[in-house]
């Protein structure tokens, strides 16, 4: 029997950059407030391939969760919900593989949304970078954001 194995550099991966803000941390009763995502082509940021749409959540955004991303009730007032802007999501994510720090949150927050809302939901492909990094360093202390942003020498100031 032949097997074939494909292989991708993941510098040549095309790929989207996806992050959430939500209104806390359990998956089953938390909400959306924020989606940002950033395209990637050949390891570069896609000039103008960005999308960041704040999410009317439908309940209030507690204290400590705007303590940590610093959105507030008034940010997100006026904003679509998540359904309305989920068509808009999947259009700009297209077949593209979703990378992003502990993105099974993240996926895990839109089936969550998609399911409340009525929508089918279909997991795309992903790539967690702090599994990556897991790989890559094992003897890293921590996988958080910052000291693997550090331990690569990019700023993430600002």
């Amino acid at each position: 029997m032949v097997r074939h194995i494909s292989a991708i550099p993941l510098a040549a991966v095309d790929a989207i950059v996806l992050d959430t803000e939500t209104t806390g941390l359990d998956v089953k009763t938390a909400r959306i407030i924020q989606v940002g995502a950033v395209g990637i082509r050949q390891g570069e940021l896609v000039a103008g391939e960005e999308l960041d749409r704040y999410v009317d959540p439908g309940v209030p955004v507690p204290a400590a969760s705007t303590a940590v991303h610093g959105i507030t009730d008034a940010d997100v007032k006026g904003a679509p919900a998540f359904a309305a802007i989920n068509a808009e999501l999947d259009g700009f994510v297209r077949e593209r593989i979703l990378v992003g720090h502990s993105i099974g949150f993240d996926l895990a927050m839109m089936k969550a949304e998609c399911e409340r809302a009525g929508i089918a939901w279909r997991a795309p492909r992903s790539l967690c970078t702090r599994m990556l990094a897991q790989v890559a360093n094992p003897r890293l202390p921590t996988y958080e954001m910052e000291a693997l942003a550090s331990w690569l020498g990019v700023d993430i100031s600002g």
